[in-house]
């Protein structure tokens, strides 16, 4: 009895696409709902036994997570990498979820070079989740290859802002793709901060003849005004949480809080006007502060100086922010974009930032 119920069991259900189907029926017709919804495929394509089941899987149940994610992998196995992108791309349209499949779809965009198109899924991504550092990251990468440098600037700053207080373990292609986009807007100096960001988070094991020659070279393109000579400034701690100092910024003197947990040189948009630092072009960033997330124009300090130290060609972030933004009469932070070009380390009670001496 058992075995005549299995029998007819199988008969009914079977463990594989039915064979009249695959094999004779038109995937174009049974499959015309799905297609609407996802895209086409070409019947090779869809005549895979393991592609026809997952086709109508997504005919029964239209929003199955599990399925787009198996039709994908098949499919981007199998060649169709377009048709892959595609499908992952409009079912996240149609079932609003999951985000992830729109990480999938972009990757497959960029193996295919199809950048415009890499840019509209990561747009969509990003409305679906603004904060969210893979999605600027990648669509960093897909206006870099659209020759948007200006665009995935701001995206690549993003990436390594939204990514937590554990910067040390930010992978440095993003930073590397930072500098990369300011070199192809032939702003090679400024092009040297992301590099030394990378190197700042990590100098025991990053700063090295490799890093140093990749800087050396943008220096060397952008004829950068820098100074090898040692000198160093220090600042007594005295039981502070908080080390303030005054340093300019394009001539204009401020004070400022010492902040090496700050990706960048921060002020508010009024004393960023004295500076007459303009923001012409300036894109919109996501920086973290003490008060949570906040927006901030990316531009450029001619020079910062601090004491005896200074840098030209420094990314800055300006907030508009009240007047008590970072404290009472606080104009901004020094933020990494300035100290990385140093050495900063507390020794003796005081806080001291040096330059920075080449390591063999």
């Amino acid at each position: 009895m058992l075995k005549r119920y299995c029998a007819v069991a199988l008969l009914l259900f079977g463990t594989s696409p039915a064979v009249a189907g695959y094999l004779d029926e038109n995937p174009d017709e049974v499959f015309a709902a799905v297609y609407e919804r996802l895209g086409a495929l070409p019947v090779r394509a869809a005549r895979d036994p393991y592609v026809w089941l997952r086709l109508e899987e997504l005919k029964r149940e239209p929003c199955d997570q599990k399925s787009i994610g198996d039709l994908s992998v098949a499919l981007d196995k199998a060649g169709y990498r377009r048709e892959a992108a595609n499908g992952l791309y409009k079912f996240v349209l149609n079932c609003g979820a999951p985000v992830t499949a729109l990480h999938r779809s972009i990757d497959i965009y960029l193996r295919l070079t199809d950048y415009p198109k890499a840019v509209e899924v990561a747009d969509e991504f990003m409305r679906r989740a603004p904060s969210n550092r893979e999605a600027h990251y990648l669509r960093g990468v897909a206006l870099e290859g659209t020759g948007d440098y200006q665009r995935a600037l701001v995206d690549f700053a993003n990436a390594i802002e939204l990514y937590g207080p554990d910067k040390k373990t930010i992978s440095s292609r993003v930073f590397m793709r930072m500098a990369s986009a300011y070199a192809a807007l032939n702003r090679f100096c400024e092009a040297t901060a992301p590099i030394n960001m990378w190197v700042a988070l990590d100098p025991a094991g990053r700063d090295n003849s490799q890093t140093q020659k990749i800087i050396a070279d943008y220096e060397a393109k952008g004829n950068c005004d820098t100074s090898k000579e040692f000198k160093k400034e220090s600042y007594p701690l005295r039981g502070q949480n908080v080390v303030t100092v005054k340093a300019e910024i394009n001539g204009v003197r401020g004070l400022f809080i010492l902040d090496t947990g700050a990706t960048f040189v921060a002020m508010k948009s009024n004393f960023a006007d004295r500076a007459k630092i303009s923001q012409a072009g300036a894109g919109e960033i996501t920086v973290s502060t003490a008060n949570g997330l906040t927006k901030a124009k990316l531009a450029k300090a001619d020079k910062v100086t601090l004491g005896k130290l200074a840098a030209t060609n420094v990314p800055v972030a300006i907030q508009n922010t009240d007047g008590k933004g970072y404290g009472a009469g606080v104009d901004g932070l020094l933020g990494m974009s300035f100290l990385s070009r140093f050495e900063v380390q507390s020794a003796n009670g005081s806080i001291e930032v040096r330059t920075r001496q080449p390591r063999k």
